[in-house]
């Protein structure tokens, strides 16, 4: 073979060569499939990586507890208060208390009146047990005794006498009428006090609207100043039977030899006509005769 056919076969077969290498890595190229980059592995510490903001929306969105809200204090209600009752009445009266002690209806003509007051010694202390007896004329001015000679034309629906047993607290109480002038001498009723079988005191009673007859009255005179004490007062009115009746009240002041700087109930004389009965057989109702 000529050197210059055998340069040129060199130069082709290099030629070719270059061409299988240059299509080969062509086709490694071509024929490779694209590896996807791996992500990163981060090693996972104590502190939450942040998620970054542009991929919130993709990232899975984590299951939240419901959270329970609390249930509410409940405040101890107050007290309740006690369950409206009824208004208790208004508490009664001492001569409410006085009427209500008599129930019967009266017997005796005239104007029924409640008698009371209280038996107490000169140091103010009450005496219970004394026994408080009276004796009077009735409406018309008539005495139940043999020695008034219109006795015979009395009242015999009323009684004329009677005793109280002065209570705890020294309060005596009488239910009778208004009586009558006993010419010449202005209304009045006799009182006596006993205790534990003495005497203690003998008086009377006077009336209020009696004051202008009283000033000429010698047996009242006798009291002097302290006349004033044998005056009864008025302490209230009530209804008895549909009808209003005054209750009148005076203390009775006796010097049981206690001492003491109360002045006492002045003494008054007895008069003619004392019950010719035993008065403390007679109860406190003299506008009743059963």
């Amino acid at each position: 073979m000529k050197p210059r056919h055998f340069a040129s076969i060199i130069f082709l077969v290099a030629a070719l060569v270059l061409t299988g290498c240059n299509n080969g890595a062509a086709t490694s190229e071509t024929a490779a499939p694209a590896q996807p980059t791996a992500a990163p592995v981060i090693a996972a510490t104590d502190t939450p990586q942040p998620v970054p903001t542009d991929t919130v929306a993709a990232t899975s969105v984590p299951t939240i507890a419901p959270t329970i809200a609390p249930e509410p204090t409940v405040e101890p209600s107050p007290t309740a208060a006690p369950s409206p009752t009824e208004t208790p009445a208004a508490e009664m009266s001492a001569a409410d208390k006085l009427a209500a002690a008599f129930t019967t209806a009266p017997t005796a003509a005239g104007e029924v009146i409640l008698l009371t007051g209280r038996v107490l010694d000169t140091n103010g202390d009450p005496l219970p047990g004394a026994a408080v007896e009276i004796w009077q004329t009735d409406t018309t001015g008539v005495y139940d005794h043999p020695n008034d000679s219109s006795t015979a034309s009395r009242d015999r629906g009323f009684q004329f006498y009677g005793t109280a047993i002065a209570g705890d607290d020294g309060t005596y109480a009488f239910r009778t009428v208004r009586p009558g002038y006993y010419e010449p001498r202005p209304k009045h009723i006799h009182v006596k006090v006993k205790l534990d079988g003495r005497e203690l005191l003998t008086t009377q009673f006077y009336f209020d609207e009696d004051r202008a007859d009283l000033s000429n009255e010698g047996l009242f005179a006798q009291a002097g100043s302290l006349g004033e004490m044998l005056i009864l007062k008025a302490a209230d009115s009530v209804t008895m039977d549909g009808a209003p009746v005054a209750a009148l009240t005076n203390d009775l002041v006796l010097d049981a030899g206690s001492g003491g700087t109360l002045t006492a109930t002045p003494a008054q004389g007895e008069g003619p006509y004392y019950p010719v009965v035993v008065v403390a057989d007679f109860d406190n109702d003299l506008a009743t005769v059963p």
